[in-house]
């Protein structure tokens, strides 16, 4: 009997410790979506500032030229906004996945419980970053000049990709205990 429970434990560590790596990168995830949202608010503010911006310091590195070109927004709206708005939803999400109490009072609710679940941070994630890919195509192809910050803000949307996959996963390993 001794050995079974022994045995019973060292079954149960395993999730444990996904559950602890899943709380670690869904803490990460929020505060990369914080940086997104102070990145896109920045970029957002020279989208609308008549200033140019300070890392407009070549033909090639123009912040300003990408940030007033036609694909620095869609239908009137400042990509930079959207960008806003979608790390705001992948912080809220990542949040609501790391506080287990209001988790649970979030899934009583039949919509917000299926809008709020790893899945939704990754293929909202996934989005953002096939978003995120073609304005690098714009920046580099069609506009012919890069923007640091974009650069940067593609940067943690791959990051919050790669972590929402992993977090994924981890979940159906939880889940498989």
């Amino acid at each position: 009997p001794r050995r079974n429970r022994i045995s019973n434990c060292e079954g149960r560590l395993p999730g444990r410790m996904n559950k602890q790596k899943q709380q670690n990168l869904l803490k990460f995830i929020f505060f990369l979506s914080i940086l997104g949202i102070v990145l896109s608010g920045y970029l957002t503010y020279i989208h609308y500032s008549t200033l140019s911006s300070p890392c407009d310091f070549s033909e090639t590195f123009q912040c300003s030229l990408v940030n007033q070109s036609k694909y620095a927004e869609v239908f009137g709206i400042p990509v930079a906004l959207l960008g806003m708005m979608g790390y705001s939803f992948l912080g809220l999400v990542s949040l609501v996945l790391l506080k287990r109490k209001f988790l649970s009072k979030v899934r009583a609710n039949k919509f917000l419980g299926k809008l709020v679940s790893v899945q939704t941070l990754f293929v909202f994630s996934i989005i953002a970053l096939i978003v995120s890919l073609y304005l690098t195509y714009a920046e580099f192809f069609l506009i012919k000049a890069i923007c640091i910050w974009c650069l940067i803000s593609q940067i943690i949307i791959l990051v919050i990709v790669g972590f929402s996959y992993k977090i994924l996963k981890l979940n159906k390993l939880v889940e498989g205990d």
